[in-house]
């Protein structure tokens, strides 16, 4: 066993990569080249690397091995396409979508979630740019499309949102023209076209929303692209044009931000997007492909900037508690260099290593989002919001501002009571607990969520055989496992008491939890069974300390079988090699001890 990251995963800027392309980077590399009529090298690769990404239900995962969801199957199946790559059993990836739709008539993520507009846009322009096919139930979707729209004029992420945003409109007036072509939209146009105009910053550029208040390439790509859709321009086009090409750095990359020193991939892929939609020339187009072709992998894809320096916040929280030997920390690690110079050993010695880690997690905290971001520059995520506070406080390290966390977390929160992975996504289990656990790991109290809904959302995911992802998906035992957490962290002790009893039939008499019950045994059931037996059995509670007993007996027998000895450990016994940075972390956890004072971090998948 090594409880150490693989240094080809090192990253420059002082983080840790995953490894291996990011379907949203390959996407955007690709459409940018596209409308730019250039060509990146790799095309066999990363068509490869896309094709990879399918599952035997003809969706697409954002990793291989996860389950599908449209987010995933529409960035694989553009970006193949755009690659004049023929997509695989369209007729499959067709049945999969269908499942979808929820009854309303809008989209959800994954089969079972509640609709929300990022997937209704997916769907609409997979159906009709990808499949050839008409969106079915499109009465039903129009009216879904319709009640996006909010007293102010803009569009909500689903019907009866509580705030407009420049991307639901972006995505409502797209969706609605992928799916009715020049038919007129359901909504108050003017109205529409009113409040994203009034979006535009005095310097030129737009924002998201009436709160923010500092122009970015996103933002402006996602208004200016929702008027043109709807047949208008910026009020003030010139100086929005002029501001899009003051991004532009001297080698020709575009970033996202004024002062943001690193051109990346959605930057550029925001600038030409919406200077193409006005008709205008892309500046140095050549410098832009430039930009693009640094971000490419030798084994196919892209990752968002130069490859060398593209760490993410999920490995690098991996790294970080990896880089705490006994699990516990071991103190702030004090050496003044918290991100390595270019071309420096980022690994060279343990305070600098954690202190660069550490370093890396708090600046993915950027000033424009409350969460930490997966990537930086990209939008702040949940999961990686968790997995950041958790190493950091894992590893003794300076924590996350709590107070923002907390004030992310309220806007956050669906009007179903629950929270999904980033701003405006349908509600899940994962979500939902790790943003409880998330306000528990920074001190803070839920109290400022709406208590009350989040039951509901909880409640409507219970089933008699424990809990679901989402209210319409399958019961697994991870979102049973954090369902029991989540009644824990609401006060609930009782019930949660009472529900620990359902992870039982998940047991595998191979040692630790599978994820439906008489399957094989995986990582991450195993961690989350773990996690929720210890956070119950920690205050000593009876129930929790009688599943935590159970576990013990027959955690090393799947330790022993998922451990691979010098690489790390494999998500389930299956597995060749190492899961990656991920698996090593909850691997080399678990590994460590059952003790008290080595409680388990929270952590998510």
């Amino acid at each position: 066993m090594t409880d150490t990251l693989d240094r080809t995963l090192w990253t420059e800027d002082g983080g840790a990569r995953q490894g291996g392309a990011d379907l949203w980077c390959t996407y955007a590399a690709v459409r940018t080249a596209t409308w730019l009529g250039l060509t990146l090298p790799g095309r066999d690769t990363t068509v490869a690397t896309l094709l990879a990404r399918q599952n035997s239900d003809g969706g697409f995962a954002w990793q291989k091995g996860l389950p599908s969801d449209i987010w995933a199957t529409y960035y694989c199946t553009q970006a193949l396409n755009d690659l004049g790559a023929e997509v695989p059993e369209p007729g499959r990836i067709a049945a999969w979508l269908a499942g979808t739709q929820d009854p309303d008539g809008g989209f959800a993520m994954t089969p079972g979630q509640a609709a929300d507009i990022w997937a209704t846009y997916y769907a609409a322009r997979t159906y009709a740019e990808i499949l050839g096919r008409p969106v079915p139930r499109p009465e039903a979707l129009r009216a879904w499309l319709a009640g996006s729209q909010r007293a102010d004029g803009g569009l909500g992420w689903n019907p009866g949102a509580s705030e407009s945003d420049a991307r639901a409109c972006y995505y409502g007036a797209m969706a609605h023209r992928a799916a009715f072509g020049d038919t007129a939209p359901p909504w108050d146009v003017p109205a529409l076209v009113g409040w994203l105009r009034e979006r535009q910053t005095p310097e030129g550029g737009f924002v998201f929303d009436e709160s923010a208040t500092a122009a970015c390439l996103w933002a402006t790509f996602r208004a200016v692209r929702a008027l043109t859709a709807l047949g208008a321009r910026p009020a003030r086009e010139e100086e929005c044009v002029a501001w899009i090409h003051a991004r532009q750095l001297p080698d020709g990359g575009f970033v996202r931000w004024e002062g943001y020193g690193h051109a990346d991939v959605w930057a550029c892929f925001s600038a030409v997007g919406a200077l193409t939609a006005l008709g205008r020339e892309v500046p140095e187009p050549e410098g832009v492909r430039a930009a693009l072709v640094a971000c490419g992998l030798p084994e196919g894809g892209f990752t968002y900037r130069d490859a060398a320096s593209a760490g993410d916040s999920l490995a690098t929280a991996a790294a970080l508690i990896l880089a705490a030997p006994d699990g516990t920390g071991t103190g702030p690690a004090t050496d003044p260099v918290a991100v390595p110079e270019p071309g420096a050993d980022p690994v060279a010695g343990e305070p600098g290593r954690r202190a660069a880690l550490a370093g890396w997690l708090r600046a993915a905290h950027l000033p424009y989002e409350g969460g930490v971001m997966y990537m930086p520059g990209r939008g702040a995520e949940v999961r990686c919001t968790l997995w950041a506070a958790s190493a950091l406080r894992t590893a003794d390290e300076q924590p996350l501002d709590a107070d923002r966390l907390a004030d992310w977390l309220r806007l956050l929160q669906n009007s179903d009571g629950g929270f999904g992975f980033w701003h405006g996504r349908g509600s899940d289990m994962v979500a939902t607990v790790s943003a409880l656990e998330i306000l528990a790991t920074a001190g803070r109290s839920p109290e400022g969520l709406d208590l009350d809904a989040l039951r509901r959302f909880l409640d409507a995911c219970r089933d008699s055989g424990g809990y679901r992802f989402a209210p319409g998906g399958s019961v697994t035992c991870a979102a049973t496992a954090q369902a029991v957490r989540a009644r824990f962290l609401l006060g609930d002790r009782d019930e949660a008491r009472a529900e620990a009893k359902l992870l039982d039939p998940f047991r595998s008499p191979l040692g630790g939890f599978s994820a439906v019950p008489r399957h094989l045994p995986d990582l991450v059931s195993t961690y989350q069974a773990r996690l929720t037996a210890q956070t119950l059995g920690a205050a000593g509670d009876a129930a929790g300390g009688a599943v935590a007993e159970e576990a013990d007996a027959d955690l090393d027998r799947f330790l022993a079988k998922v451990r691979r000895p010098g690489e790390g450990h494999a998500w389930s016994p299956l597995g060749r090699g190492s899961g990656g940075p991920l698996a090593d972390a909850l691997g080399a956890l678990l590994e460590r001890g059952r003790r008290a004072d080595r409680p388990l971090p929270a952590l998510n998948l």
